[in-house]
């Protein structure tokens, strides 16, 4: 078991030294327009600019390739850490199309540095090279949930003219919820119904890779105060592409299976198409900031702001010690997707997170079938595992758990 783990850790540092040193000449990545556009689906992209000035990438899925052009009702997506709105449009089961065959108008966010929102900042002309250090990486996802997501619904909101959304978010994008709707609890009122899906909350219970993170924090903290974001490279489109085709060598790809298989802690059936994808998209460079903020969750079990230090604290929040966001606060609607399997957001953590949020509309909890972190994105059953779920709670229909769960899976 020693030598298996072992080899993953191997692995994983081999794979983040290829993206960390590989420099080449800029190539474009997966990204989700080209993917919503092989699908077939109707495209428009927006740019916004947040109040502390930085740029946001959205992708919008209007109406479905399936039905009229009428207006709908909006939803907005919220990617994972590492990710961007690409893992929503990854294949015709992914949510973004089921949603859009739903009936829904389909938003997809992108988080500050991350996907689009990357690329308007650090390209300032075509053929350039990319400037990562453009823009300010002194953000963690309190900025993305305070600034980020406020903007971006006030944005859709003025767009189409109604006064309410649903908003569904997926590991960090759930974390950037929280964070938005317990500090801006006014924007509570503009939420039609809130979908929480693999939440990442405090992070007290959680099983591999996080527990060797957690016992190596003090080195991760000292090894991240060397980089303004991370996986550091001065081209990620260009490394995305250089671990594609390293991935599609058979003698390499056997790896890059694995790599994702440690990275959310159970092997997943996915087939090679995806995988290829994925290795296009993950990880996506990440606030220095941010990475130490989610340390800061494994380490003190707590849901609480940024620790700046004693002093720096007092500085921020005119106390000592940084204050745990105050979950009360969230009003909204609110649904709960959660799986037993799920290794990074453990079941105990989900559980804590449920008892805090006054208005639990329902719980979706997956525990039949091997079900992992990523699997809310990439595996093949999700449709019918997740997806339906989620589309008949936003669209008010009364199939619950046990009609979306009548899965095969001899």
């Amino acid at each position: 078991m020693r030598l298996f783990i072992m080899e993953k850790c191997i692995l994983t540092v081999i794979f983040l030294a290829t993206i960390i040193f590989a420099i080449f000449d800029y190539v474009a990545c997966l990204e989700s327009a080209e993917k919503i556009k092989e699908f077939g689906y109707p495209l428009m992209t927006y740019q916004v600019r947040t109040v502390d000035k930085y740029l946001l990438g959205l992708e919008r899925i209007p109406y479905s390739k399936h039905r009229n052009k009428s207006i709908r009702k909006p939803v907005l997506l919220l990617h994972g850490l590492y990710l961007s709105s690409a893992i929503f449009t990854i294949n015709n089961s992914s949510l973004s199309y089921v949603l859009s065959d739903a009936g829904f108008d389909v938003w997809l966010f992108n988080a500050r540095g991350v996907g689009l929102s990357r690329k308007l900042s650090i390209y300032k002309e075509s053929r350039l090279q990319p400037k990562m250090n453009s823009i300010s990486w002194n953000f963690s996802f309190h900025e993305m949930g305070v600034y980020d997501m406020t903007t971006v619904i006030n944005f859709i909101l003025k767009s189409t003219g109604h006064s309410k959304l649903d908003v569904v978010g997926y590991s960090l994008g759930t974390t950037i919820s929280l964070v938005c709707l317990s500090d801006r609890p006014e924007y509570n009122s503009k939420i039609n119904k809130l979908v929480l899906m693999a939440p990442t909350s405090r992070l007290k219970s959680s099983g591999m890779p996080l527990n060797i993170i957690k016992q190596f924090s003090k080195i991760v903290n000292i090894f991240l105060d060397g980089f303004n974001f991370f996986p550091y490279t001065n081209d990620p489109d260009t490394t995305y592409r250089l671990i594609r085709r390293m991935c599609t060598n058979e003698s390499a790809f056997k790896y890059c299976r694995q790599f994702i298989d440690f990275a959310q802690g159970i092997i997943l059936p996915i087939n090679n198409d995806t995988i290829l994808d994925i290795v296009s998209e993950f990880p996506q460079p990440m606030s220095s900031k941010t990475l130490k903020h989610m340390l800061q969750l494994l380490t003190s079990g707590r849901f609480s702001h940024y620790d700046y230090g004693s002093y720096g604290n007092l500085l921020h929040y005119h106390t000592k010690m940084a204050p745990d966001y105050n979950l009360s606060r969230i009003t909204a609607p609110t649904y709960i997707v959660y799986s037993k399997n799920d290794t990074l957001v453990h079941p105990m953590d989900v559980k804590w997170l449920i008892s805090q949020l006054p208005n639990i509309k329902d719980v979706h909890y997956i525990d039949k079938i091997p079900f992992g972190h990523l699997s809310f994105s990439l595996s093949p059953i999700m449709k019918e595992v997740v997806n339906m779920y989620i589309t008949n709670t936003l669209l008010d229909n009364n199939c619950k758990l046990t009609c979306v769960c009548d899965v095969n899976m001899e």
